[in-house]
């Protein structure tokens, strides 16, 4: 299910790191282009292959990390970083949805432990994983963790390659902190989504009869 979920995001988080590419290009070669010397622009792209292999790389190095990898990056802590693990002691008491009481009453005392949340919660998710709004969670949440990541990744590489090409360190760190925004924004978007999904299983789960 999640290498299915991940292929369908791959098209989407392609096109994000290309309209990457665009940009860093457009800024780096902004003055020619402004000033129709696209003739010129054209001529002197290559300088914008080394970013066009960074990304590549990133691409790469991004389907090497593991969901544990991904999850620190994401939600910034390096031990039990999964969204499970916070289930029953935090999601469960702030979603509407959930009814904590019946949860109780079905399965018991809820865990504490955050790896035993995490397993416990999971041992739920299977059970209802073809359901179509835990899909649509669950793709949901796959897509921003990875586009947090790749963000990252495209800060640390397009961000020092511009750092080194670009001829004014004003636009260069102004490009930097736009992609600072973009990995903040990212960030947060999966962090919404994981807590998203981890909800909508326990929502689920607890109105069940």
């Amino acid at each position: 299910m999640t290498s299915s979920l991940k292929s369908q995001n791959g098209v989407a988080l392609y096109a994000l790191m290309a309209a990457n590419l665009v940009v860093f290009c457009a800024v780096l070669k902004g003055r020619a282009l402004f000033a129709g010397d696209w003739i010129g622009a054209i001529h002197n792209l290559s300088q914008v292959l080394p970013a066009g292999v960074g990304l590549i790389l990133t691409g790469i190095l991004n389907a090497q990390l593991s969901p544990n990898a991904k999850s620190r990056i994401v939600f910034m802590r390096w031990r039990n970083p999964l969204p499970g693990c916070d289930a029953f002691t935090r999601y469960a008491h702030i979603d509407p949805r959930i009814n904590v009481a019946a949860l109780e009453k079905q399965y018991g005392p809820l865990p504490a432990e955050p790896r035993v949340q995490n397993a416990t919660w999971y041992k739920l998710y299977k059970t209802i994983e073809s359901e179509p709004a835990v899909v649509q969670a669950h793709r949901s949440f796959l897509f921003a963790r990875d586009y947090c990541c790749i963000a990252l990744m495209v800060l640390l590489v397009l961000g020092s390659i511009a750092l080194v090409q670009m001829a004014s360190i004003k636009i260069a760190l102004l490009y930097v902190g736009c992609l600072i925004f973009q990995l903040l924004l990212a960030g947060q978007a999966a962090r919404n989504h994981g807590r998203r999904f981890v909800s909508t299983v326990l929502a689920i789960k607890s109105s069940e009869h």
